[in-house]
């Protein structure tokens, strides 16, 4: 009968392939910044020498009272408390035998200096006793391992609960529980939490900065190693509740899990930061967070402001375009507040439009913009007060009325072609709201009559920019080819609506005062029956020979 079998361990084979489990070579920096910090002192300082290549770390701590404990694996030395609430494994120590090539150490319990592979090497280490301690822990690291240390010990002390000095000089904390700005941190349902600035740091609110026992364990998209004024979320979680994973503890255990439970109380705690402002602060001094109430899903803190966030309202200051980036805004911010006594008196009206110019043309704008009325991006909640008083025109139906058409003609530009309709005006009406226009183009949209209204008073041919966004696969603009149409509609207006031939093609001819051959001449120009030129001569006379143009 075969022997039973037992798990069994080869303790230096182990201990030598921990070596290879530790992420960075500088995680011995935070372990023995934790270590001060558990022994309670009040500050911990690295100085390093560059001829030697050594690295000291001094505190102020209660000491070592057991050497043989710091030297064994997986024995922390704390007491039961401690290691109960901050998952204490005694295996930190490790990371620094690996960190250089000889180790001093003296405290409390005793003193020794050996070289780490003697230690690693499971040889005995002679220890001498602490005849005067003074006081201080002092560990000592000689020919320590490439590192950045100062870059390094920044980042780890910025949410550090001791001081920590590099060379005699403190390091900044500015995201320590205890820092200058304690107060504003708060506690949450994950330990604490100092909120990003509401106001002018809206677009960092997801974002977080994750401390456990004052070491970072996450890092959000905006932090940056040794920003000192990350814009983002703080928070210090309870290290009774979290655990970080071996050995380097710089990553959560469950650390998705956990970030989402920490997102979910930093939006409990915003949440409750704007209630109390929106109590504190008067309706426009509120409105101010209109950003963050927005980005963190509470505008329903909105629904009894009497005014609205100047964000969501906008009038139009000319005729519209269907892409704003390429050709401009169309639309203007209100100048002023724009309140719940106004609409409900029917001083403002408030409408949104949600067409589409290319598909659904701009008449509804075209009416909206010449009424007068007030564009508001609903993005308000369902039970906002200002609900009932919107009119939404795209679930209106508009028509137009063409007044005193002369004549259609199909304009073939080398981008844009559409069916111009010449006329003297149009008229635009949604319900029983109706406006004249006789100075503006409109397109109708390729859904509707996939037509250009053009009124006595039009000149220009911006209208095309209702029409097309001058694209080649949706993203790749032809800005020559927009020129060129827009300049050639122009002439194709004047062509159709000069009020004789001599007078079309005055206002067709560019300016020639650049070309000063032609200046002072007569010239005979021949046009065929496809509106081709096909003949220029010179006439005999000159005008200096006439009387001058009037």
């Amino acid at each position: 009968m075969n022997a039973p079998l037992q798990l069994k361990v080869n303790a230096e084979r182990l201990v030598h392939s921990l070596k290879w489990s530790f992420t960075h070579q500088t995680t011995y920096l935070g372990e023995l910044m934790q270590n001060a910090r558990r022994a309670g002192a009040s500050y911990v300082a690295f100085d390093y020498c560059a001829e030697t290549n050594t690295l000291t770390v001094t505190d102020d701590g209660c000491g070592i009272d057991s050497l043989d404990t710091l030297l064994t694996v997986a024995e922390s030395g704390w007491d039961v408390e401690l290691i109960a609430k901050e998952h204490a494994f005694g295996v930190g120590f490790l990371s620094a035998l690996f960190a250089c090539r000889h180790l001093g150490l003296s405290s409390k319990g005793g003193c020794f200096s050996v070289d780490t592979d003697h230690i690693l090497g499971f040889q005995p280490v002679e220890v001498s006793p602490a005849t005067a301690w003074n006081g201080l822990t002092e560990i000592r690291l000689v020919d320590i391992a490439n590192g950045s240390l100062e870059n390094t010990l920044a980042d780890l002390a910025a949410g550090f609960p001791i001081p920590v000095h590099f060379n005699g000089v403190p390091l900044p904390r500015p995201h320590a529980v205890d820092a200058v700005d304690a107060a504003e941190f708060v506690a949450s349902a994950v330990g604490a939490i100092r909120l990003a600035n509401l106001l002018d740091g809206y677009r960092y609110y997801r974002d977080c900065l994750v401390y456990l026992q004052g070491l970072p364990v996450y890092r959000g998209h905006y932090y940056r190693i040794g920003d000192t004024r990350y814009p983002g979320n703080i928070v210090h979680l309870d290290s009774e509740r979290f655990m970080a994973r071996l050995p380097d503890r710089d990553k959560l255990v469950d650390e998705a899990d956990v970030l989402q439970r920490v997102r979910e109380a930093i939006g409990t705690a915003i949440k409750s930061q704007l209630t109390a402002l929106k109590t504190a602060l008067s309706a426009d001094d509120f409105l101010a967070y209109y950003p963050v109430l927005r980005e963190s899903g509470l505008m329903r803190l909105l629904n009894d402001v009497d005014r609205l966030p100047t964000q969501l309202v906008s009038r139009i200051q000319r005729p519209p375009v269907c892409d704003t980036e390429l050709f401009g805004d169309f639309e203007e911010t209100v100048d002023h507040p724009i309140t719940q006594s106004a609409v409900e008196s029917g001083q403002v009206q408030l409408v949104t439009i949600d067409d589409d110019l290319q598909s659904d043309g701009a008449l509804r704008y075209l009416l909206a913009w010449k009424k007068g009325w007030v564009l508001v991006d609903n993005r308000l909640d369902a039970g906002h007060w200002v609900q009932p008083y919107l009119r939404h025109l795209s679930q209106e139906a508009v028509q137009c009325e063409i007044l005193d058409e002369s004549h259609r003609a199909q304009f073939q530009g080398i981008w844009a072609w559409v069916m111009a309709v010449f006329c003297r005006a149009y008229r635009i009406r949604i319900g029983a709201d109706s406006v004249d226009i006789d100075a503006h183009g409109a397109y109708t949209g390729n859904e509707q009559d996939d037509i250009v209204l053009i009124p006595c008073q039009e000149k220009w041919g911006d209208v095309l920019e209702q029409v097309s966004r001058f694209c080649e696969n949706d993203d790749d603009y032809q800005g020559p080819c927009h020129d060129q149409d827009i300049a050639q509609f122009a002439h194709f207006i004047v062509a159709n609506t000069a009020d004789d031939p001599a007078d079309a093609l005055k206002r067709l001819l560019p300016d020639l005062t650049g070309c000063k051959m032609l200046h002072g001449n007569r010239f005979v120009l021949e046009i065929d029956q496809n509106g081709q030129l096909t003949a220029v001569t010179l006439a005999n006379a000159t005008l200096t020979d006439l009387e001058p143009p009037s």
